[in-house]
């Protein structure tokens, strides 16, 4: 499969909020994760744990992904918008991220998170 075929895929499932089919399908079971402030997480249900708990801390009203945006022949990056209520605090904020996602034998396996501010 092309890089561009993945990532078109990717790029629709999380406009679907399909975010954990993308996790379960196309995440290489050995997948790294990066975080903006450099924590790593390591393994695909370790990542989709991680996940699960950010999205049980925070209502989701809303996500827009745009791209992707290429680089080389096996990494594409794309722009989040995610419209929020964080449970703990009750606030309501728009946060917006860059995920760059590094693609080997058809499986995404490493993403890492760029943001400004607060995440």
């Amino acid at each position: 499969m092309s890089l561009q075929t993945i990532a078109g895929k990717f790029v629709e499932l999380c406009n679907q909020g399909r975010n954990f089919d993308v996790m379960e399908t196309m995440y290489a079971p050995t997948i790294v994760s990066v975080e903006g402030g450099g924590e790593e997480t390591a393994g695909q249900q370790p990542v989709i744990q991680k996940s699960r708990v950010w999205g049980a801390n925070n209502d989701v009203h809303g996500e827009k992904v745009r791209g992707p945006f290429f680089n080389g022949r096996n990494q594409f990056a794309v722009h989040f918008t995610f419209d929020i209520t964080r449970k703990a605090t009750g606030q309501r904020v728009t946060i917006e991220e860059v995920g760059v996602y590094t693609v080997n034998d058809d499986k995404i396996t490493r993403e890492q998170f760029f943001y400004d501010g607060e995440h």
